[in-house]
């Protein structure tokens, strides 16, 4: 159990500090994009210098529709991605090296439909002790892929799908969107976005994905869809973007339990598309992205005691956010904006946590994701 308690807690270090370093140096950034059925370049590997804005394409892979990507937590050489199709034959899980300014493809494993589960649209991936897992949204399940000594995916080992555990409610459909480790290194908690549910597996003596259970489960009638999900610093909050209901729900968390503390409107654009969630790195602000209607980002302040969100600010951006990342120092956000084939740069005030568009823009072709990497 110590494993995962130090795992978590790298990871949790990693996220602060991944890409800070002396004023003037540059970030480093992976970016997942959609890339059609049009065999080109997926993945991408940029610099960013933090004053001037100025940005370099290092290198690029030519993975399927890497929509999300990941740089491990644990090998910093090494990076994963998804292919998102959903045809039960090229669906993926890509493994990478990165060195230096290289990126390049360092193994494919295909996600097939297995006992009769789709791992159709895998669209997230996290990494956790020894494990990858993709949620994969159309085949509404969970694919499990152990991690060799090299750090490279093999085979997919378990996939779970809830349609088949016993005496979980019966739901019309299930859309798995994202999965995060809990602050404590011991939990794994997926949202599943058909069923309005989140659901809890415990990861702790080294078990891929122990006995599920429901961890929270909406008002069905309601149906809020529940997307991407992030912890606090203090690791005693859980903040969760609900894409259909464009519902920011607050939980307090302890020892695998969420307590449900309140559900407030993010925005109202309606355009039932919320997107993506993030905490700046000191904690104070939580911003959400939207899309469909009114595109934009949302300011949240979390620094009260309680950690309850107050809305505090709306920043129009580029059409369809889907995926947006802070810098570890705090001094910028990018969003990936999707349809009009940018990533853009807005500085944070650091006292209100305000956005302004810094007028400078990474021009990649349908970015959906962006990570800052150490």
């Amino acid at each position: 159990m110590k494993h995962f308690r130090t795992l978590a807690a790298f990871a949790a270090a990693a996220c602060l500090t991944a890409g800070c370093s002396p004023a003037g140096d540059e970030y480093r950034l992976l970016v997942g994009t959609r890339t059609g059925e049009e065999p080109r370049a997926g993945v991408f590997l940029f610099s960013l210098n933090p004053e001037s804005l100025e940005y370099k394409t290092l290198d690029s892979a030519g993975a399927a529709n890497p929509t999300f990507v990941i740089q491990s937590a644990s090998n910093p050489r090494r990076a994963y991605s998804v292919g998102e199709f959903e045809d039960g034959e090229r669906e993926a899980l890509y493994s990478y090296t990165l060195d230096g300014d290289n990126l390049e493809i360092a193994a494919v494993r295909p996600l097939p439909v297995t006992g009769g589960t789709s791992a159709g649209s895998p669209c997230n991936v996290v990494e956790y002790c020894g494990y990858v897992a993709t949620s994969n949204y159309t085949g509404g399940t969970i694919s499990v892929l152990p991690l060799d000594s090299r750090g490279l995916a093999e085979p997919e080992l378990e996939r779970f799908a809830p349609a088949s555990v016993s005496g979980f409610p019966a739901a019309p459909e299930h859309h798995i969107h994202c999965a995060v480790l809990s602050p404590d290194g011991e939990f794994l908690f997926a949202t599943d976005l058909g069923a309005d549910r989140i659901y809890r597996f415990s990861v702790a003596e080294g078990r891929p994905l122990g006995e599920p259970a429901i961890a929270f489960a909406f008002v069905p009638a309601d149906h809020p869809g529940p997307r991407h999900m992030v912890f606090n610093g203090r690791g005693d909050r859980a903040y969760l973007i609900s894409e259909v209901g464009d519902l920011l729900t607050t939980f307090a968390y302890s020892e695998g339990r969420l307590e449900h503390l309140s559900s407030i409107p993010a925005y109202d654009g309606g355009g039932h598309g919320s997107g993506d969630i993030h905490l700046s790195p000191d904690g104070r602000f939580l911003y959400t992205s939207h899309r469909l209607k009114k595109d934009g980002i949302a300011l949240f302040r979390v620094d009260g005691g309680d950690g309850l969100p107050e809305p505090a600010g709306y920043f129009p951006t580029g059409r369809h956010p889907r995926n947006f990342a802070i810098s570890p120092d705090g001094r910028y956000l990018l969003c990936a904006c999707r349809d009009d084939n940018r990533i853009e740069i807005y500085s944070i005030d650091p006292d209100s946590g305000a956005l302004s568009f810094s007028g400078r823009s990474i021009r990649v072709n349908a970015p959906t994701c962006v990570q800052f990497i150490r």
